[in-house]
């Protein structure tokens, strides 16, 4: 069964895509169109039809092939010539498009779409090259000589001393955070200048590329969504593209410098304007965070420090001139809240402290049978641990200010203590005490401490944690009030040089089926049942599976030399026997009968 050909389809599809392509869904009049072109693929009005939907929707490839072949099958149409000088000025050829109009003009003059077409060419052409361009070389020849200046550095000839047969993948620098910072800022600048309000279209779409949410357990659904997202981006990528080749950014500058003396005045007080609200937010931020350190409330002064920063991010040394005043006033009184939650209670009993000590240092806790402050304003944070590192390390790399980089490293620090990676933890808490010692901060030196003395407190290095505590006893006596501190320091010593008792059930269980994982199979069942009967044995009367050090003096212990008949096993730790009494009579002996 075929399916039956549509009476007059040509006319229908090519009708139905003009209809379409005025009420501007072009992918709809497109798909019409090219059913048309399968019918008749020789018929004119059909492809001049799609190459002006092709050009509406800026696809200016397809628009000219279309309107080549047009002009194939009839040269003297007017619309093909039209299409073709309007897909070369959308492919930035604005020489050829300009005499393409030209060319034009000669046979029809009305209605105008070729001398429209001629003034867009020629006033493109003055704003890239022209009139409208002003002086590009003396205008920006001190950055035309810098960028020549690295470019030489860069490439230049150098003296290779030895010639490796294996090959070096290239290296890029890095940027730094203020020229990272420039670049967003450009791109930013150049979206909003090329594409107006579309621009906000654009980092939306930006955003949602990077967002996890967009990744779900329904894959074809998240498929499609990243596809439409790139689709869409690559569209407004390619027009602003096309936009900023038809006028080129040093075009829109040179216009914007316009000898305007009440724009300039105004702008100037504009900019005043925007450094004094700056100023007057970056200080009720910081009084904000200043009172919630005094009232020991640091969950809230994290809160408004992550609002603080991004406040800092958002603006430019140009509008806020003492922007790295503020950010070393906040990363101090950041440090400052988190050296504050090291403080004993002495509302709290003695098994409360050493809650808290624990609860600071990573140990593990039980429920707490009061209330804590410390445990109640502790700035907890219910995101992805792993993702939080991940961040905290891009930040880290770019970041310049000294201060910012010591929370950065204390903040990697502690979070690589959590998930137990306490070689890397060392490292940058080490870091941090370095940084700190640089810039003799006292407080960032006894954080990055603290996060020495956690990991060395959850793997039982007592003698590393006394050593440490010994250190920072000394740092502290240079703080205005040093008692809570070392009070606190004091506590972690006598608590780290503690036996910790452990419950070694989970290791004997452990141990019992390695031993009988590499028994013959006659005896498994033999030693499991050995082993069922030892642990119904007191501890003190049952064998030990589990390897451990001998204890000195039990090869010598006072009941294998005085070994009796009888006598019983005493559970516990052994008790050593009286020596038999001895008369003060000479030949005489007294005998246990």
């Amino acid at each position: 069964m075929e399916e039956k050909q549509l009476y007059g389809a040509l006319t229908v599809y090519r009708e139905r895509g003009a209809y379409l392509r005025r009420l501007e869904q072009f992918e709809k009049a497109k798909a019409s169109f090219d059913e048309a072109f399968k019918s008749t693929p020789d018929d004119v009005r059909t492809l001049t039809g799609r190459s002006q939907v092709c050009a509406d929707a800026v696809q200016p490839v397809q628009a000219y092939a279309d309107a080549e072949v047009a002009l194939k099958l009839a040269p003297a149409n007017m619309i093909a010539r039209n299409m073709q000088a309007r897909a070369m000025y959308t492919m930035s050829d604005f020489e050829r498009s300009v005499v393409m109009n030209f060319r034009g003009v000669r046979d029809r003059r009305q209605p105008p779409y070729f001398h429209e077409g001629i003034n867009q060419g020629v006033e493109t052409i003055q704003d890239c090259i022209g009139v409208n361009a002003g002086n590009v070389m003396l205008d920006f020849l001190p950055l035309i000589k810098e960028t020549e200046a690295i470019r030489t550095d860069e490439n230049g000839p150098q003296k290779l001393l030895h010639v490796s047969r294996i090959p070096q993948p290239e290296r890029k620098r890095k940027l730094t955070q203020i020229e990272a910072r420039k670049h967003l800022t450009l791109a930013r600048v150049l979206a909003m200048k090329y594409l107006g309000p579309m621009a906000y279209d654009k980092f939306f779409l930006q955003e949602l590329t990077e967002d996890p949410r967009i990744k779900s357990a329904n894959s074809g659904g998240s498929l499609q969504l990243k596809t439409a997202v790139k689709e869409a981006l690559r569209s407004l990528t390619e027009r602003q593209n096309m936009l900023r080749s038809q006028r080129p950014y040093y075009t829109i500058k040179l216009a914007e410098k316009a000898e305007s003396k009440h724009q300039n005045k105004y702008m100037e007080a504009v900019l005043i304007k925007e450094r004094e609200i700056g100023a007057r937010t970056s200080e009720r931020l910081l009084k904000q965070i200043e009172k919630s350190f005094r009232d020991n409330r640091i969950m809230d002064l994290m809160a408004q420090a992550e609002r603080m920063q991004l406040f800092l991010d958002s603006r430019t040394s140009r509008t806020l001139p003492d922007k790295e005043i503020y950010t070393d006033r906040l990363y101090r009184a950041v440090g400052e809240g988190y050296l504050a939650q090291h403080r004993l209670s002495y509302t709290l009993s003695e098994r409360g402290n050493r809650r808290r000590i624990a609860f600071l240092m990573g140990l593990p806790v039980g429920r707490p049978q009061s209330f804590d402050s410390v445990m109640a304003n502790y700035p907890y944070k219910f995101i992805d641990i792993k993702q939080a590192t991940e961040k905290v390390i891009a930040i880290l790399e770019m970041c310049e200010n000294a201060t910012m980089k010591c929370w950065l490293m204390y903040e990697l620090a502690r979070l690589l203590c959590t998930q137990k990676n306490y070689a890397l933890a060392k490292f940058y808490a080490k870091r941090c005490q370095r940084e700190a010692q640089e810039l003799t901060n006292v407080t960032w030196w006894l954080n990055g401490c603290f996060v020495l003395m956690s990991g060395d407190m959850q793997q039982g290095n007592s003698n590393e944690v006394r050593i440490q505590v010994e250190e920072a006893y000394e740092w502290s006596k240079k703080l205005q009030d040093p008692e809570r501190i070392q009070a606190f320091l004091c506590k972690c010593a006598e608590m780290a040089a503690e036996v910790v008792s452990s419950d070694e059930r989970k290791a004997i269980m452990q141990r019992e089926k390695q031993i009988v994982a590499v028994m013959d199979e006659s005896q498994k069942v033999e030693t499991q049942v050995l082993f069922k009967r030892m642990s119904t044995v007191p501890t003190g009367r049952r064998f030990s599976v589990l390897p451990r050090k001998q204890k000195p003096g039990e090869d010598r212990a006072e009941r294998q030399r005085r070994r009796q008949r009888g006598l019983s096993v005493i559970p516990g730790q052994e008790q050593s026997l009286p020596a038999p009494p001895q008369s003060a009579t000479l030949g005489f002996q007294l005998f246990d009968i």
